[in-house]
């Protein structure tokens, strides 16, 4: 084995090298003091590992990353800097692991030893010369996408996934160096990668993978999916590629760190991806009574209990949404529509759009809700400053009930309601029953325009007991017929 070691504090230099000689046997040790001298040793020498002082990155970066482009080897990282940076140059330049000072000889042997026993057994698997006869297949990415081909054996097709696409090229190279039975081919995806790999009667891929699964764990903090599809000789690549893709939106619902297996397709569940009008009617009374309680169960209740055959996720999303709208509603209704408060709508918003795993977009919603409806309550608690204010924004909580007048709004001011009506109208220039009437035509504008909702249900939802008098008032304050006004002529 031979180890290349970068370290510019030549004191420490000849101690890592005392270290490798007294405890490894068969191990040839060189030293550089820079990289430039590394990169002109490479002409002459291939090193198996190399060991690489990464504080001194920062006057040789582009050195350093024309190397990583076009190494042939494996390194190990040493550093005193316990920062992002640090790890995140190893991560991206796919080192084997970072050593941080001060770390003890036993640990510095234990980490070259294990990469040693590594390297041995991908020889042992994969001899030199001979790689590219024993582990590659002849399948290339027109199979997958664009030819309609048949393998002459059985294969399995294991999708590896993780949330964040820049770990993907760690995954691309630790599988590469895992010893895999058999022969296999590797492609790199935009979100995933795919290994396709022969299978045979003895076969054993399954636990393979699961040994690939803990084998990362070990290796990396980060989580991952593997995604297996089997697919028969008269089976096409290009159709088990796309079985392979569809199983794969199992993650959205299953999470990671698991292994899903199915040999058969499966169609997705029907689903409404909206929320009917009775189910538009209980969030405005959650959220109206800010019953922060009743909220968390119904989402839980309608985004954490699917099982198979599970529904489309793009349709799951589509239904948060519009669960969103309804939290959007009650922001404007209320004013909260703080920078802050924006903010974070629309950072959920993109969660739902984006992120992997249903409970992780559950999760942010309901932070955001709680904390919303809280707000809410404190601004409340606060009150308005004039009387019209107070009694505006019991019309906005109450315009929906079609039994809610102006006694009850006096009642729950605790002031007599004629003294309540002439002061609203002195105060506001407006009367009572007209700014009623306004709020609710105004809820039914917004309900013509975003939703499919019958007449007669959107005047039900906006305080109005019979359709023919919501169209009647409907005319009356935008001067045109609910149906004229959804047509947009």
């Amino acid at each position: 084995m031979e180890i290349h070691l970068i370290v510019k504090d030549k004191l420490e230099a000849q101690g890592i090298r005392w270290i490798v000689e007294s405890h490894l046997a068969g191990v040839r040790l060189i030293l550089w003091d820079t990289l430039e001298e590394f990169e002109k040793g490479l002409k002459k020498q291939k090193p198996d590992l190399v060991i690489l002082d990464m504080d001194g990155w920062a006057n040789e970066s582009e050195t350093f990353g024309r190397l990583m482009q076009q190494r042939s080897f494996r390194w190990l990282g040493i550093s005193s800097e316990r920062i992002f940076q640090t790890a995140y140059r190893a991560l991206r330049f796919r080192a084997d692991d970072v050593l941080f000072r001060p770390f003890s000889s036993s640990d510095f042997i234990n980490h070259v030893q294990q990469l040693r026993n590594q390297m041995r057994n991908h020889e042992r698997y994969f001899p030199k010369n001979t790689t590219d006869a024993v582990d590659t297949l002849d399948i290339g990415y027109d199979d997958l996408f664009l030819r309609e081909r048949k393998h002459s054996s059985p294969i399995m097709m294991a999708a590896f996934l993780t949330p964040h696409s820049e770990t993907l090229p760690q995954v691309y190279d630790t599988l590469q160096r895992y010893p895999f039975t058999g022969k296999n081919r590797l492609f790199a995806l935009s979100n995933f990668i795919l290994c396709v790999q022969e299978v045979g009667e003895d076969t054993v891929y399954q636990e393979e993978y699961h040994a690939f699964l803990v084998y990362w764990k070990k290796l990396m903090d980060e989580p991952i999916a593997i995604v297996m599809k089997e697919a028969y000789p008269h089976d096409s690549l290009k159709k088990a590629y796309q079985e392979t893709r569809q199983l794969m939106r199992r993650v959205f619902f299953e999470g990671y760190d698991i292994i899903l297996a199915e040999n058969k397709h499966k169609s997705f569940k029907e689903m409404d991806p909206f929320l009917t009008p009775l189910e538009q009617r209980q969030w405005i009374e959650m959220l109206e009574k800010r019953d922060i309680k009743a909220i968390r169960e119904w989402v839980e209740r309608e985004f954490l209990t699917f099982q198979e055959p599970y529904p489309d996720p793009e349709i799951v999303r589509v239904r948060l949404t519009s669960v969103l709208a309804q939290i959007r509603r009650h922001m404007k209704s209320y004013g909260l529509q703080s920078a802050f408060l924006e903010a974070i709508y629309h950072k959920v918003f993109q969660q739902i759009v984006h992120m992997p795993v249903i409970y992780q977009i559950i999760q942010e919603l309901l932070l955001f809700t709680t904390s919303l409806l809280e707000q809410n309550h404190q601004n409340l608690q606060k009150g308005p400053r004039t009387l019209p204010e107070k009694a505006r924004e019991l019309i906005e909580s109450n315009y929906w009930d079609a039994q809610w007048n102006l006694a009850a709004c006096a009642d729950a001011l605790r002031i007599n309601k004629s003294t309540l009506s002439r002061r609203f109208a002195a105060e506001s220039g407006q009367s009572f029953r007209d700014t009623l009437h306004e709020i609710r035509i105004g809820e039914a504008k917004r309900l013509l325009q975003e939703t499919d909702l019958s007449l007669e249900e959107i005047a039900r939802l906006t305080g109005y007991n019979h359709q023919t008098y919501f169209n009647s008032k409907f005319k009356q304050c935008e001067g045109c017929t609910p149906l004229v006004y959804r047509s947009g002529i």
